[in-house]
């Protein structure tokens, strides 16, 4: 049996896992409309009576809150909160010795629930304004959807190996309390996903531009919505990929230590 098939058996593990409760299901799809109704309708408020802001058109933020319902459900993350509570309680000694790559394992776990979550929590709630909204069509060419899909892609690995690499950090602290809050206090401030970027003070800007933060779901979104060039778009790419190279070396540097300082807290 290849990796691949373990990371895809893992996968569906955790897609099964997260269907079995429908009442879940429905609650996801309503929450996920609910989440879209209210930010759609603060940004109509903010927009009414004016064409645009800064460049930016009501039909854009509509199409950057519903893409990005769809893309934040696919990079959402709680891998290194997850990592962190089985080095504190002792449960990752048993995670280490299946016959796959720890690593490869907590991807496919967090790869399948939120496979879950799109198709029964993200989709739903977009067909549902879709039936009874207005919405605004997108008229990308096809290199810009490709390019589109590619740096999304490249955003889903760049904020896994992030929340891997926290995880990682609770091997040394044996503590996985502040993994949550540090993602949550910097994803939302420089990932542009409550507020785009394109609303963002210079000085902020600049700050953001030396994180990778900003190209899990802000960047591909603009390149879908026509806001940064096709050239512009190929050095958002080079830039993904630059930081996926740096994450993985950084990574693998971590992980060779941390084997070492594996220890057991609770069982």
């Amino acid at each position: 049996m290849t990796r691949y098939t373990l990371f895809a058996m893992f996968a569906m593990t955790s897609f099964r896992m997260h269907s079995v409760y429908r009442s879940n299901t429905v609650i996801l799809a309503l929450g996920s409309f609910l989440r879209l109704f209210v930010l759609l309708s603060v940004w109509q408020g903010l927009f009414r009576g004016k064409e645009e802001i800064g460049g930016i058109t009501y039909e854009d933020m509509m199409l950057f809150v519903l893409i990005n319902l769809l893309v934040g459900t696919l990079t959402y993350s709680r891998i290194g909160s997850t990592i962190g509570d089985r080095v504190v309680s002792g449960t990752i000694s048993t995670d280490l010795i299946k016959p796959v790559s720890f690593k490869s394992y907590m991807i496919a776990d967090q790869w399948g629930e939120n496979l879950f979550r799109f198709l029964f929590s993200a989709v739903p709630a977009c067909a549902i304004y879709f039936i009874f909204m207005s919405v605004p069509s997108i008229a990308a060419e096809p290199a810009r959807i490709a390019l589109f899909l590619i740096s999304v892609t490249c955003g889903i690995v760049i904020i896994y190996h992030i929340h891997y690499l926290l995880g990682l950090t609770s091997f040394w602290t044996g503590n996985a309390y502040y993994i949550d809050w540090f993602m949550k206090a910097f994803y939302e401030l420089f990932a542009g996903t409550f507020v785009p970027l394109w609303f963002y003070p210079q000085w902020l800007l600049q700050i953001g531009a030396f994180l990778p933060f900003r190209l899990v779901t802000f960047e591909p979104i603009a390149i879908l919505a026509g806001k940064t060039g096709l050239q512009e778009a190929l050095g958002i790419l080079a830039l993904q990929v630059f930081w996926i190279l740096f994450l993985l070396l950084i990574e693998r540097w971590v992980w060779s230590r941390a084997q070492h300082k594996i220890f057991v807290q609770g069982g």
